[in-house]
């Protein structure tokens, strides 16, 4: 028994010299960031949260059928299990066929084959678009737009409660016209909100529909906004109390502007749309007439202390002859908003489809096209903070690139979407189109933390076949845990460490911890 001692507390010193010696901060292996408090005056600046972005990984794997494929959404789980869709079309311009989705179990390193989403209407003639996805208790909620030439159109939300494997679609929209850009999202207490266009040929309205039974069944609730030509994709969001809030773009022949309504009873009934931008009539759009078309389309969230931030993309005449990526937020619940502040540093060229997440610290992780580069666009990641004691001062990190190679110019129609999900950790998941193979794909990344002192998480995922069910394995042993966490220290240094690794399996063994 003292042999064994000894030789365990030698592992364990080999193990503390070689931390000590910096071996192992590694940057492919995930890193839980070091949590600031959440007064933004214990930040850095100029902190970034990450330091590059992981090697991109290609999703839409499966071609046979529907050569290009756009328009991302993704889901994460509470155990960190993600979910990322996309809808599948015959050109890289062109309408969409079908959704698919695919998942993974282990932070993205591997994902499963794509699969598609059953057709709620006739096979032969229906399309589906637009897909939506939202994780809540246990549930994958995955919404799109299924339509075909004989006047069938409808949003359809399919739930999901064995990690994908079984789905149960429902039809989800109401409205009298052809119902598009949907988005949707789940509260705390389960209640479903699904908000889309409902376009006729007299004018568009913004329609929301509920579910107060986790997606069995849902119905018609408020209708949001007065009926006109210029509306176009709603982006909701949630308060702390649960009020419904609802932004989206308005056009007209000479310019645009953000809208935001909100519901104080559930979204059943709304008040009185307000423009989100009061200095201006701002918003834009361009058609894919050999570029890559863009839209002012706005995104909406609320962070932790109930400040409600707008990100878009806009063009203003006179100013910049280019899209910019613009945010402004509001801390009384969209009466007033703060001064647009511009994200991208530099202005030269397009930058466009923004999408946001906060963090547990209140940081914001915005994600964007951008074409800069000679003959191409790709994503790019900014982070900013707000400090000073009302947090109005920003303070940006530095533009970094997320996809390793630029796609084409010619590629006119990456879709309306982007997607950036944080997990348990903080650590930033994106997925985005992407046409470096000769035609449009969905490419994924994740952030690699910025911070040299991390804690490993006090689970260990098991999981059988992609598209089986995944189980959480809880250690709740202080001594295997910490092993688990030495071993896994020791993973990425290689060479003699695989032999240290070598030895904490046998010890496992024999003491009964593995």
């Amino acid at each position: 028994m003292a042999r064994t001692e000894n030789m365990c507390s030698a592992i364990l010193a080999l193990l503390v010299i070689l931390s000590m010696c910096g071996l192992a901060n590694n940057g492919s292996m995930f890193q839980n960031p070091v949590q600031v408090e959440s007064d933004s005056t214990a930040y850095q600046e100029n902190v970034l949260p990450i330091r590059y972005f992981s090697e991109n990984i290609l999703l839409s794997t499966n071609d046979m059928v529907y050569p290009h494929h756009v328009e991302v959404t993704m889901a994460i789980a509470e155990n960190d299990i993600m979910f990322v869709g996309w809808k599948n079309s015959e050109t890289h311009n062109g309408e969409g066929t079908r959704v698919s989705f695919v998942k993974s179990t282990d932070f993205g390193t591997t994902w499963s084959w794509p699969y598609d989403m059953p057709m709620f209407g006739d096979l032969s003639s229906t399309r589906q678009s637009d897909p939506w996805m939202a994780w809540h208790a246990g549930a994958l909620y995955y919404a799109y737009l299924e339509f075909s030439e004989e006047d069938f159109t409808q949003i359809t939300v399919a739930k999901s409660t064995d990690y994908g494997n079984s789905w149960s679609p429902v039809k989800a929209s109401f409205g009298r016209g052809f119902a598009d850009k949907e988005t949707m999202m789940v509260a705390d207490d389960g209640t479903i909100y699904v908000a889309y266009d409902d376009v006729e040929e007299d004018g568009v309205t913004v329609e929301l529909s509920k579910s107060t039974d986790g997606g069995k069944l849902f119905r018609g609730a408020g209708t949001i906004g007065e009926k006109s030509d210029g509306h176009v994709g709603p982006y909701l969001a949630l308060s702390s109390s649960g009020d419904v809030y609802c932004a989206w773009s308005w056009f007209d022949e000479f310019g645009g502007n953000i809208f935001l309504d909100r519901s104080l009873n559930d979204g059943e009934t709304f008040g009185e749309e307000r423009f989100v931008n009061q200095d201006g009539n701002f918003s834009a759009w361009t058609t894919a007439d050999g570029n890559p078309a863009k839209v002012t389309l706005p995104v909406i969230r609320f962070d932790q202390n109930d400040r409600l931030y707008v990100l878009w993309a806009d063009m203003y005449e006179g100013v910049h002859d280019t899209f910019d990526v613009f945010l402004r937020y509001s801390d009384d619940y969209g009466r007033t908003w703060s001064p647009r502040l511009r994200i991208n540093k530099l202005t030269e060229g397009n930058q466009w489809n923004p999408e946001f997440a906060i963090d547990s610290t209140g940081r914001l992780h915005i994600v964007y096209y951008e074409d800069r580069l000679i003959g191409g666009y790709r994503s790019f990641y900014k982070a900013v903070s707000f400090t000073g004691p009302s947090r109005d001062v920003p303070e940006f990190g530095e533009e970094m690139p997320i996809a390793s190679a630029g796609t084409d110019l010619s590629f006119t129609r990456p879709g309306e979407y982007f997607c950036i999900k944080l997990d348990s950790n903080d650590i930033p998941h994106v997925v985005w189109t992407d046409g470096r193979k000769g035609a449009l794909d969905i490419y994924y990344a994740h952030g690699v933390p910025n911070y040299p002192d991390h804690t490993e998480t006090n689970s260990t995922k098991t999981t059988t076949s992609t598209q089986t069910s995944v189980t959480t394995t809880a250690t709740t042993d202080g001594e295997e845990l910490l092993i688990v966490r030495m071993a896994r220290l020791v993973a990425i240094i290689g060479g003699a460490a695989a032999i240290v690794g070598a030895v904490i399996v046998w010890w496992n063994r024999r003491t009964g911890f593995g």
